[in-house]
């Protein structure tokens, strides 16, 4: 055979190689878009058959039925050597929260505190350093006539006038809803109880993104607070450990939204499966449970979301990814329908003209330090703000660490005693 001829061959073979790889290329590729096409058409059928079922958008979890203790904050201040009343606030949708107040021992002509949890607790979480060292007693003993609120996530909460607590509506609120509708609720309760014209607030963690939303959407409130205390509030929340958790959901979010709204665990589970540690971390943060928390009841399990709404848990997500302190974003077509404009607002910490006082640490990798200095300074200035940064506490070390009652704590009592003398 002639070299011409051999060289034909061999290309004829090369060209013949080539055009199967590339018809191979093209037979796989037709079955993954095959294979990922069907997946998409039962996910979405199934997803739309869940809809219909459900017909509402639903935030709900799926959540344990066994039974808590909805009296767990009068026994632990009972244990103390307290006594307190249990009342019920309604709000204007019709959930039933539950307050408690302390008996007083002697009159309380100082003033009223009305202490409020962060996510995923309750108003027992203010006993957790036991007598003489948890705020809620000093501030007792110091002369204020002092409550606790709980709100419609907290498992002391007595439920809804019409709606079940395991159904999906119970659950369609995140911190908008607990600041708008049950702090507001529960300031004018106390109020109108003690007949008194202001009050003082302290609250942790999520209360303080609760409190900052009822100051910017209802400006009224600010006339009705002698003053602000905010430990670790989430406002800016960009800097934080979970940053990247957060944007990483982003384009799931987007591509997939029924994850969120129309599966009740789609797609926290997805994710947390793939980033079991990372949840761990996350929810951990959040929760006490199975940590030796106060009568939690020790639930096992790091990823455990009993007492909370999946809007709660996506808002944060939202604010985290964004590097915003906005309201819920629903999407493109409700925020047109519900705010008239994409992306929906910030809240308007321009019109929060009450006295705020933020207490933060340079160790909390959940709210970090320099989320909180760009809070502050996005408040007015016609706000008294008093900013103080802790050295070495982490987020849940301002309830639960000893520390915290010969540094933080007198600050705030000070504060609280100082704004009362003015007023």
């Amino acid at each position: 055979m002639s070299v011409a001829k051999k060289r034909r061959t061999n290309t004829d073979v090369s060209i013949r190689s080539a055009s199967n790889r590339d018809s191979a290329k093209k037979m796989v590729g037709t079955v993954l878009n095959v294979v990922i096409t069907a997946f998409v058409l039962l996910e979405v059928t199934s997803q739309t058959e869940a809809y219909k079922t459900r017909k509402e958008v639903t935030f709900n979890w799926i959540r344990d039925s066994r039974d808590v203790s909805r009296n767990q904050t009068a026994v632990l201040l009972q244990r103390d050597g307290y006594e307190a009343d249990r009342l019920q606030v309604l709000t204007e949708d019709g959930y039933r929260l539950t307050v408690y107040r302390m008996r007083p021992r002697k009159s309380r002509t100082n003033g009223v505190v009305v202490f409020h949890h962060g996510i995923r607790q309750s108003s027992d979480m203010w006993m957790f350093l036991g007598p003489k060292r948890s705020l809620a007693y000093q501030v007792y003993e110091a002369g204020y006539d002092v409550w606790f609120s709980n709100s419609r996530a907290s498992r002391e909460s007595d439920g809804h006038e019409r709606l079940d607590r395991d159904s999906d509506h119970y659950w369609d609120f995140s911190f908008h809803e607990i600041g708008t509708r049950d702090l507001a609720a529960v300031i004018d309760y106390v109020l109108e109880v003690t007949s008194r014209p202001t009050l003082h607030f302290v609250g942790y963690s999520e209360a303080g993104s609760a409190m900052l939303a009822l100051l910017s959407e209802l400006p009224d409130y600010n006339g009705k607070l002698a003053s602000v205390e905010l430990m670790a509030p989430p406002a800016f929340m960009q800097y934080g450990q979970f940053s990247w958790i957060a944007r990483m959901v982003q384009p799931i979010r987007a591509l997939f939204p029924w994850s969120v709204y129309y599966a009740r665990d789609a797609l926290p589970t997805q994710i947390c499966t793939i980033f079991h540690s990372e949840c761990c971390m996350l929810f951990g943060q959040m929760n006490d449970r199975g940590n030796g928390g106060v009568g939690t009841g020790g639930r096992p399990g790091c990823f455990d979301l009993e007492d909370v709404s999946l809007k709660q848990l996506e808002h944060y997500r939202q604010i985290i990814a964004s590097g915003r302190f906005q309201q819920f974003d629903y999407g493109y077509a409700v925020n047109l329908h519900r705010y008239k404009r994409d992306p929906p607002p910030d809240y308007c910490l321009w019109d929060v003209t009450a006295r705020i006082g933020l207490h933060y640490s340079n160790k909390d990798r959940t709210v970090d330090y320099r989320g909180v200095e760009q809070l502050a300074r996005k408040l007015p200035k016609v706000a008294d703000l008093q900013k103080t940064l802790y050295k070495g506490f982490t987020h849940r070390d301002f309830y639960r660490n000893p520390k915290v009652q010969t540094s933080v704590y007198p600050n705030i009592l000070k504060a609280i005693k100082r704004q009362s003398v003015l007023q």
